[in-house]
Order: C-alpha cells, then structure tokens, then sequence
C-alpha cells in the first residue's frame, strides 16, 4: 500500500493532517502544518500533536523493516525529549537502519517475531531541533 493510501485510512492520522515530505524505501520525514486547533495553551504546538507525528513515522519505518513479510507492529514502548518550543510548521524524519532491519529479519525468520527500534528527529520551520525520540516496536505474525 503506498505511503498516502495508509496514512489516509488512519482516521485519527488524516484528523492531524499528516503531509508526506520525503518517501524512500529508507526514509520518511512527515509534516503537520500549524492549526490552532493543534495548540497548547501558550499558543504553540501540544506535545501531543507532536507525538502523533513522530510515532507515524516511526511506525512508518517499523513497517518497512520486514517488507516482504505480514506482521503486525505494535509499539512497545518509547524515549522521547522535547528540546524546544516549535515555530511554525513541524517535520519529523524517520530512517531505517539497514542493521537493525536485517537484524529484525533474522530473528523473524527464526522466532516469527522480533522487535525493532526506530529513531526520530523533529524541526521546526527554522530548522531547529524540537524533538528527538526513539519507538521500540514489536515485530509479530498476523494470524
């Protein structure tokens, strides 16, 4: 399914507005434009907001670590700093480390599951550093 079509049929996704930047089989940078709506109480964006972003494209890439496979991913759980207040537009960049994706597709071929963890960074529109995290997702079958 391409990238679009998932995040479009993620109804509390489409609700933040999440833009697709950047897509390659390694890498995705996400966006949510400013919206008031998204606000915290001093006028710049929830902590929450900024969540959702950075967990979309992490779970993004998660998936991607076994491309050829039918897993489910489920996220285990997460390290995540805020470094600064936003300004404007945030981006979230998510990439795929090739060591830990082959790692992953080891232990799946011979456990049928593994785990993975994806970093991710967030700027403003300035360019400044507002978020760094790191998700530790599961790796499982569908049955």
């Amino acid at each position: 399914m391409a990238l679009g079509q998932l995040l479009a049929s993620i109804p509390y996704v489409v609700w933040h507005g999440v833009e697709i930047e950047e897509d390659t089989a390694r890498s995705v940078v996400l966006r949510i434009p400013f919206r008031n709506d998204l606000a915290n109480y001093v006028g710049s964006f929830h902590a929450g907001a900024l969540y959702t972003l950075a967990e979309t494209a992490a779970g993004v890439i998660a998936d991607r670590a076994l491309p050829a496979s039918d897993t489910f991913v489920l996220l285990r759980n997460a390290e995540i700093h805020y470094t600064r207040r936003p300004e404007g537009n945030v981006h979230a960049r998510a990439n795929l480390d090739q060591h830990a994706a082959a790692k992953a597709q080891r232990e799946f071929e011979e456990f049928a599951r593994a785990d993975i963890s994806i970093n991710v960074t967030m700027t403003d529109d300035t360019g400044a550093s507002v978020f760094e995290g790191q998700f530790n997702y599961a790796l499982r079958p569908r049955k």
